[in-house]
């Protein structure tokens, strides 16, 4: 598995490929073959140009540039539109843009940065400046990118729980709470799905809590992939408790999700010879759903499936049981 740095400086490469990639927008096919020319020396650059306004958010969007030299005057299309095209699209809102004009005026450049411009170069620039300027914003780019891909990773990390690689309580508070809020107002149905590994304790005890860590992971892994859905959470509520959210889901669908859980712990075959309900770790489950109605808190829900639980712990274990 790759570490912290790996992983980022993959998602780099990704997101701005080497050599970086300079994408020139302009009609003029000449601009594109002199532009090439000043570049035809930098092993670190790549040139690609777009000579027609309406295909060019789409050509960034296929070879990833890093810098966007961009003409004002084009058919079909006003430069500063297409700047401020790429300020909404999602996948060019942050490449640096350096406008490249003919046009000297004062208002124009003002205009240009107002529209999302990161740069104004007039036409034609000289060689070293060009190269320069380039570089300065594909360093600024790369490292926000880097900034961001690891500001992201430290929130997924501060969101999951380090043993077994779920969400970790403070996600599943947050997760339920917003699907709660967003249920009520869609008045559609939330369950909820909570899951206790039977007898654990005297696991623990039995086999050591380096085996019982590991057996914990292997329960998480299970019921992770039983909750197929990107909208469902699948978290460790605490010790060897686990919950699962299932956004938009009735009792029949949670009663489903549920069994699935119950028989990929089983078939998991992790031998528990201290159990006095199989002779592998099963797992009791209680599932509770609700259309949440204003005002109420999601506590009800994480009440509800809480007495199921216990009911069906109290009823003999390695079971589900609905509110």
């Amino acid at each position: 598995m790759l570490d912290e740095a790996g992983q980022v400086e993959a998602e780099l490469q990704l997101l701005v490929p080497k050599p970086y990639r300079i994408l020139v927008v302009d009609d003029q096919a000449f601009i594109g073959r002199v532009i090439g020319l000043m570049l035809a020396s930098a092993d670190d650059l790549e040139l690609h140009h777009c000579e027609s306004a309406t295909d060019a958010l789409q050509m960034a969007y296929e070879i990833r540039p890093a810098v966007i030299l961009q003409d004002l005057v084009m058919p079909r299309m006003d430069g500063l539109t297409l700047v401020r095209q790429y300020r909404a699209a999602e996948c060019t809102k942050h490449i640096p843009v350096v406008v490249l004009s003919s046009n000297e005026e004062a208002k124009t450049k003002a205009d240009a940065f107002a529209a999302g411009a990161n740069d104004y170069l007039v036409k034609l620039p000289d060689k070293i400046e060009l190269l320069a300027r380039l570089r300065y914003h594909i360093r600024a780019y790369v490292k926000y990118l880097e900034a961001e891909l690891l500001l992201r990773e430290l929130r997924r990390v501060s969101s999951m729980d380090g043993l077994t690689g779920l969400a970790n309580r403070r996600c599943f508070d947050e997760t339920i709470d917003y699907e709660w809020k967003r249920s009520t107002r869609e008045k559609t149905p939330v369950s909820l799905l909570m899951v206790d590994v039977d007898h654990f304790k005297a696991f623990n005890d039995h086999y050591g809590h380096q085996v019982g860590d590991h057996c914990l992971r292997k329960v998480a892994a299970a019921i992770a992939g039983s909750a197929m859905r990107a909208a469902d959470l699948a978290a460790r509520y605490g010790g060897e408790e686990f919950v699962v959210i299932l956004a938009n889901t009735d009792e029949s669908g949670a009663l489903k999700t549920a069994r699935t859980i119950l028989q990929s712990v089983c078939s998991l075959a992790v031998d528990h010879k201290q159990s006095s309900t199989a002779n592998v770790v099963t797992v009791s489950i209680g599932v509770a759903t609700m259309i949440p109605e204003h005002p109420s808190t999601p506590e009800i829900l994480i009440r509800s499936a809480d007495k199921a639980l216990y009911r069906a712990k109290e009823s003999g274990r390695n079971r589900v049981v609905g509110q």
